[in-house]
């Protein structure tokens, strides 16, 4: 029963740390589909009293994708209601032409204002509008998301990798005997501390593997019953088959490390 809690005692630390990476390739890909849908959602509208094409707003900048063009008829048909038939052609006669243009990627508020001047610099543009303080509550929203997201799961790594290391130490006084004789006859550090490493190598795998049952669970039957759509129609988002690999090399380094650490100081102790 000891020995269980003993590495329960490792694991579970062990566990919250692969959570905090896998919440963070978690993130990084919600934010970047969230980003995508915001990005084909978005579009800078520009009015200009000549026919504007993809290359001429291209050429101010390659964060352009490419422009459509909004109907003017119908424009003209909103601003007319009730009018003759007269007044229709008279207006469309006198209107501009609207656009819509489309980025490449998701920007923030900075560059978005530095392509409005520019597409103002294109002769005949007569106003570029951004939407800037819609568009910036959004971007500024997801970076403080990201922000305290972030701060979380640094915490949440450090408090884990002391609890781990105090594992690892408990360990190492139950096999002090074996690995002192061993010192004593010249064995390196690395073979002194072998029996460490296969104990937290093994623990490291069973915390790995836990997690992503966990995962595989959230993902394939908790997310699409979830009453959240966004999670429900983006559950594939989360776990992804190289997230296996990238928990298991980051349990090994962590697990590595902190025996490393753990022999480092207990190397050369006298016994009282």
């Amino acid at each position: 029963m000891k020995s269980i809690k003993e590495h329960l005692m490792f694991i579970l630390p062990l566990m919250a740390m692969l959570i905090g990476v896998e919440f963070i390739l978690i993130f990084n890909r919600v934010t970047t589909n969230y980003e995508q849908k915001l990005k084909n959602e978005y579009a800078i509208l520009v009015v200009s009293k000549k026919e504007l094409t993809t290359p001429m707003v291209r050429s101010v900048s390659d964060k352009i994708d490419s422009i459509e063009a909004m109907d003017r008829e119908d424009i003209a048909k909103e601003v007319t209601s009730g009018m003759q038939d007269a007044a229709l052609a008279a207006i469309l006669k006198d209107l501009p032409y609207f656009y819509r243009v489309h980025l490449t990627e998701y920007l923030s508020l900075k560059e978005l204002k530095d392509i409005q001047s520019k597409l103002k610099t294109i002769d005949g543009v007569l106003n570029v509008e951004i939407f800037g303080e819609n568009y910036h509550s959004k971007h500024t929203m997801f970076k403080l998301v990201k922000v305290i997201l972030n701060i979380f799961i640094v915490m949440l790594f450090i408090v884990s990798i002391f609890l781990v290391i105090k594992q690892m130490e408990v360990w190492q006084l139950a096999h002090k005997k074996r690995m002192k004789i061993m010192e004593i006859f010249g064995a390196p550090l690395m073979l002194r501390s072998g029996v460490l490493f296969k104990i937290a190598f093994i623990d490291a795998i069973i915390a790995t593997i836990l997690n992503i049952i966990i995962f595989i669970y959230l993902s394939t039957f908790w997310a699409k019953k979830s009453d959240i759509d966004f999670i429900a129609q983006n559950h594939s988002l989360l776990i992804h088959y190289t997230d296996f690999l990238i928990m298991l090399v980051t349990a090994l380094v962590i697990v590595s490390i902190s025996v490393f650490i753990v022999a480092i100081k207990s190397s050369g102790v006298r016994e009282g």
